[in-house]
């Protein structure tokens, strides 16, 4: 949330939803200055689909990113390119995604726990596609979706995700930015019921 109010990340959103215009996805890193100042990476154009990351801007903390369709952040923005950033550089720890349905945040935590749950879960890799979970963990999130409350299906599918990394102890956290503009994570409590079906409620954060 403080650094989605600094003038430099608005700065970049804006030129980032202006330029998005024209289909295609683009991305800006955010970096510090000596004097910790955050700066901003030339924006980096991509196809409708892919967009690449400056991950060699001095300073890179965050970067920012575009969805052209209302589909969610993929299994790559939310953890197989997260965990490659943060490796790279240990403070690049905050991805923005923006999508139709709203601005989303993923945030390596703990990157110890995230490179443990890529090699148990590594990504499943196509020619034509970024990296996507494993089908077990697909499985999984497409099951729980629907389960997980009203809302849009984006931020169902991001709910699902979201508890699914807890469950699995990834290190890997997602937040999602409400009307008053404070990014917020997801933190969903699993209620096994009587009859045996389970109940999935999103805990509210005050902070």
């Amino acid at each position: 949330t403080t650094i989605s109010q600094n003038s430099s990340y608005i700065t970049a959103n804006t030129s980032i939803t202006t330029a998005s215009a024209d289909g295609n996805e683009h991305s800006i890193t955010l970096g510090r200055d000596v004097h910790g100042n955050i700066t901003q990476a030339p924006m980096n154009n991509g196809s409708p689909n892919i967009v690449a990351t400056n991950t060699s801007w001095p300073g890179a903390f965050a970067d920012i990113h575009n969805h052209t369709t209302n589909g969610p952040p993929s299994s790559n923005d939310i953890v197989y390119a997260a965990v490659k950033k943060n490796v790279i550089n240990s403070e690049h720890i905050t991805s923005f995604v923006n999508v139709p349905d709203g601005s989303y945040a993923i945030v390596v935590t703990d990157l110890s726990a995230a490179h443990n749950f890529v090699v148990a879960y590594p990504a499943d890799i196509s020619l034509n596609y970024p990296p996507e979970f494993p089908d077990a963990i697909l499985d999984e999130i497409y099951s729980l979706r629907y389960s997980m409350g009203s809302g849009s299906s984006v931020e169902n599918y991001m709910r699902a995700v979201s508890f699914l990394l807890d469950k699995y102890e990834s290190g890997i956290t997602i937040l999602k930015q409400d009307s008053d503009g404070n990014f917020k994570p997801f933190k969903i409590e699993e209620t096994v019921n009587p009859d045996g079906s389970k109940t999935y409620t999103l805990i509210p954060c005050n902070n």
